[in-house]
């Protein structure tokens, strides 16, 4: 068409030796994984401890408040001890760090920061009241087919944009699947990514890991890929439609037997209840791992397709969304990366509840992250084919800040919601208490480079020049009125 236009953390290091240029401002990627530092600082500093959630092998989670914001969190907290001496905790940590800082996706639980001290590792996170899946299973015994469907997608969508990433979980169950809310809602968070693991290409996994109800038979007894996760779906929907397991055992061995072979009962009189299709997935995901189904194989089979109702979206928020995305500017760099921190690391996410239904809704494939077929199909509601490619490529080139593609959950995030929520004056005056290390009332170039530049973004003198943006009266550092100023006079 041609008519639009398209475009682990580390200590600080400064590399002063290239001089700026635009070039080098415009190519600074904005991820929010690269928000996620360790902390030079006690845990107890930024955070006050409250209650347990739970305990495990590795230690516990409890709830825990952000000081600054007082926004309700939660803490994973690792003993250093319960690693155990044939163990590389540094390399186990620094790898669940690394890939959590790649997972960027509406189901997945955020993390927000990262602390170490003699005896523990901190992993600050988003906290789900609704508690586990497992324990609604448990209370509700099964679900509707509606409800297990919504479930699933949300959860193959997980599975679809981990495996795009060549990032296999081995842990899926129901103890790892949140619920973000107390009450009849089911929107889902999946965490705990301590077994997750990075596949090269071509690679094979090895080695026994997960949870033996939910383990694929190919993990315990050889070489396995991705798909392994593909099985522990077809377990959990299993479990969600008949409230049993399909491999059930007494004993570890007896459970590992009846996964071996591989045959589970579909001749119980709840399945006189289960549609055709429900059975047709399950029996597509509990199959050997050659002839199983992908994770996008099967968020598009018939079953995850007919239960999605997009009824309940409100039109008048859907169309401000598309309204928003198209008017949004990315022109100045340091907002820019700004809007993104906020985005990913303070707004409260009960402001995102409607405007992320949004974003299932425009994500038509289900794999976490709109693409340019998604988001055309969705403007061509509004417009001609060739005028919703023309809007797309524009929208694209402003919003994808990472520069990969697609618009990923926080860009759409920091690009739709209304920005007299997202730049509220208590939001902002919360990023620049945060910015501002040494609390003298002023951001050096130091500062924001710390919190806002990734490990290919650290050259002090492209910093300068973003610096500029802001800074009024030339001093080379930012006061308040200049941070907020600058905002809220670009909307």
């Amino acid at each position: 068409m041609g008519c639009c236009p398209s475009s682990k953390p580390k200590e600080l290091t400064i590399n002063s030796s290239a001089p700026p240029t635009s070039r080098s401002i415009g190519d600074i990627k904005i991820h929010p994984g690269t928000f996620v530092k360790p902390h030079g600082i006690p845990f107890k500093q930024l955070y006050m401890l409250g209650n347990l959630i739970g305990k495990g092998s590795f230690g516990e989670v409890r709830r825990c408040t952000h000081r600054l914001s007082g926004l309700l969190r939660a803490v994973k907290i690792y003993q250093k001890e319960g690693f155990g001496s044939e163990i590389d905790q540094e390399g186990s940590m620094n790898r669940e760090m690394e890939i959590l800082k790649l997972l960027d996706h509406p189901n997945i639980i955020r993390i927000y920061d990262f602390f170490e001290d003699e005896e523990n590792y901190y992993l600050v996170m988003e906290y789900c009241e609704g508690g586990e899946l497992f324990s609604k299973i448990a209370k509700l015994s099964r679900f509707s087919e509606a409800q297990a469907a919504e479930i699933m997608r949300q959860l193959l969508s997980v599975v679809a944009f981990c495996h795009n990433l060549r990032i296999a979980h081995r842990d899926l169950k129901p103890e790892n699947i949140m619920i973000e809310e107390r009450g009849q809602s089911f929107n889902m968070k999946i965490g705990d990514f301590g077994t997750a693991v990075k596949i090269g290409e071509g690679e094979e996994l090895e080695g026994i890991v997960g949870t033996v109800f939910y383990m694929a038979p190919e993990v315990l007894t050889g070489k396995y890929n991705e798909k392994c996760d593909i099985w522990s779906c077809g377990v959990i929907m299993y479990i969600l439609l008949t409230g049993k397991p399909p491999f059930p055992g007494k004993t570890d061995d007896e459970i590992i037997e009846r996964i071996k072979i591989g045959e589970y009962n579909t001749d119980l009189p709840i399945f006189q209840e289960i549609s055709p299709e429900a059975l047709d997935l399950i029996r597509k995901m509990l199959v050997p791992q050659p002839e199983r189904i992908s994770a996008s194989q099967a968020i598009s089979h018939p079953w995850i397709t007919k239960h999605i109702n997009y009824e309940t979206v409100n039109k008048v928020a859907l169309d401000q969304v598309i309204e928003n995305l198209k008017e949004f500017s990315n022109t100045l760099k340091l907002r820019d990366t700004i809007m993104s921190f906020i985005a990913a690391q303070i707004v409260n996410n009960r402001d995102f509840k409607e405007i992320r239904q949004i974003f299932s809704l425009i994500d038509k494939d289900g794999d976490g992250k709109i693409g340019r077929e998604d988001l055309v199909e969705q403007l061509q509601t509004q417009m001609t084919h060739d005028m919703a490619e023309c809007e797309v490529d524009k929208i694209i080139s402003q919003v994808d800040a990472d520069m990969d593609g697609y618009i990923q959950y926080t860009e759409y995030l920091k690009a739709s919601i209304d920005k007299n929520i997202l730049l509220s004056r208590a939001n902002l005056y919360m990023a620049f208490s945060i910015f501002d290390i040494d609390k003298n009332g002023m951001l050096s170039v130091e500062e924001l480079m710390n919190w806002l530049a990734g490990s290919e973004s650290q050259d002090i003198e492209t910093w300068q020049e973003l610096v500029k943006e802001a800074d009024q009266n030339g001093d080379g550092q930012i006061d308040l009125g200049e941070f907020t100023d600058f905002l809220l006079d670009k909307i």
